[in-house]
């Protein structure tokens, strides 16, 4: 199939972030005296649910999220400005799919956390179209909701039905075929087996990625 545009997710596809994100959120929360396996954690955030949704399950409001969301994404951000790394093939893809392609990369991610990104690993040389939790209604319609891939084919002049997104979630998956879009799952230490299943297509490495374009 010829494409009009390749949307990259962020976290987890492109960089190796999940982990620091998990070490942060488990030491925010800890610190606040809430308990949390790794495992725990990591089902809430294969599920896409974020901060608010783990403090309901403690019997916790939005009112509670302000101190629990600023000490993990101090230790957030100073993880990724420090630790943050691609993923083997990653600046590969980008340059490869760059070359034939309108490309943009989507994230569920916040502007301020994709920032510390791009200063140690300078994601804007692969592409500015770079689409955010801000551009998701400020967090409010994040994936699996298709917002933002759909925002981010508008900024490529892509009709969404002609656009290919790569990610690593069930979440991605869902978000694509909402969108109108095909999705390529690239498994990881973090992805579910049903991405996988549901995805249009599934490789184990971002090198496989360039037979599908």
């Amino acid at each position: 199939m010829s494409y009009a545009a390749i949307l990259f997710d962020l976290d987890g596809t492109l960089v190796d972030t999940i982990g620091l994100y998990e070490r942060a959120s488990l030491q925010a929360l800890t610190s606040n005296g809430f308990t949390m396996t790794p495992e725990h954690f990591l089902e809430k955030y294969a599920a896409g649910e974020h901060l608010q949704d783990i403090l309901a399950g403690y019997g916790k409001t939005e009112r509670d999220a302000p101190s629990l969301r600023s000490t993990r994404d101090s230790i957030y951000e100073q993880f990724l400005e420090t630790e943050a790394e691609w993923f083997p093939g990653a600046e590969n893809i980008l340059t490869f799919a760059r070359e034939r392609f309108p490309i943009a990369i989507v994230t569920g991610s916040w502007r301020s956390y994709v920032d510390c990104i791009d200063r140690r690993l300078h994601l804007t040389r692969f592409t500015e179209v770079i689409v955010t939790a801000e551009d998701m209604g400020m967090g409010t319609v994040m994936k699996p909701h298709p917002h933002g891939l759909l925002v981010a084919a508008d900024r490529c002049n892509a009709p969404p039905e002609q656009c290919l997104y790569i990610g690593d979630q069930l979440f991605d998956v869902e978000a694509a075929h909402r969108g109108g879009m095909r999705c390529c799952i690239v498994r990881g230490n973090y992805t579910p087996v049903e991405a996988a299943r549901e995805a249009d297509f599934a490789v184990d490495s971002l090198k496989e990625v360039e037979t599908l374009l």
